[in-house]
Formats: structure tokens, sequence, C-alpha cells
């Protein structure tokens, strides 16, 4: 979002550039038709063309699917953010605002080992850490996941 002046810019050029190159089609077709004695020249330069628009079409459709992209997420985000900063705000989680942002806690023995998985209602990155016999942080993980629970 933070490029979203030089992306609108961006379309508006992609958008010109298609318009100018279908007008060249135009032009083209016309001339192919008055000039039947170099049909076949007229012919591969349309057919450059066709080629050219397609991949501004494609290009524009691309980057407009990256938008709304990160318009969904964007709006995904909204509500677990509101839930963290009432938190913050508040100091202490109350029982609504944790059943809203927590979908489950699973703890499990592996290894003679206690592990504990919590899984949140929102999209937010997965957080290990991983401690040492005398509770010590021996390493912090972060990891982007998809969740599909």
């Amino acid at each position: 979002m933070s490029n979203k002046n030089s992306v609108n810019n961006k379309l508006k050029h992609l958008n010109t550039s298609l318009e100018q190159r279908k007008s060249d089609q135009k032009e083209i077709l016309l001339e192919r038709i008055r000039d039947r004695e170099h049909a076949d020249i007229y012919t591969e330069m349309l057919e450059k063309c066709e080629s050219d628009i397609q991949k501004l079409e494609d290009e524009i459709k691309s980057i407009q699917d990256y938008n709304s992209t990160i318009k969904k997420r964007k709006a995904e985000m909204k509500d677990s953010v509101e839930i963290i900063e009432e938190i913050i705000k508040e100091g202490a989680i109350s029982d609504a605002n944790l059943r809203l942002l927590v979908n489950k806690i699973i703890i499990f023995e592996k290894d003679k080992k206690l592990s504990i998985k919590i899984k949140l209602n929102a999209k937010f990155q997965r957080h290990k850490d991983c401690y040492n016999d005398n509770g010590i942080v021996l390493e912090k993980i972060f990891i982007k996941i998809k969740q599909n629970y």
C-alpha cells in the first residue's frame, strides 16, 4: 500500500499504452484493407500488435488482482488488530477478547516434554520459542503461515 501512487501511475501508463496499441491495431487493419498487395506484412504487424495488447492486458489484470488481494488482507487483519489494540489499552486480556483471538489451545507431551500449540483466529505469524531445561530461551522462530482451520 505504501507504493499506491506508483502503482496507480503504472496502471495509468499501462492503460494509455493499451489504448494506443488498440488504436494502432485499427489503423493497421484499415491499411491492410487499402493495400491488399502487402496484406501479409500488415498481418504480421497485426499479430505483433495483438501480442502486445494481450501482454498489457495481462499485466494490468495482475496489478489489479494484487491490489484487491492487499485490500482483502487488510480488511481481514483489521478485526484482529482492533482486538489487540483493545487488549493493549485495557492492559489485560478479557475472556471475550481471548475467545475472539484464540481458536484452540492444544497442550501435549512429546518426548517427555510439555508442548503448547495456540491456534489463532487471525492470520498472524506462527511464533515458536524453544527453551532448555533451565527455562532459558534457546531460539525464537517466526514463520509466516496460511491458516486452514
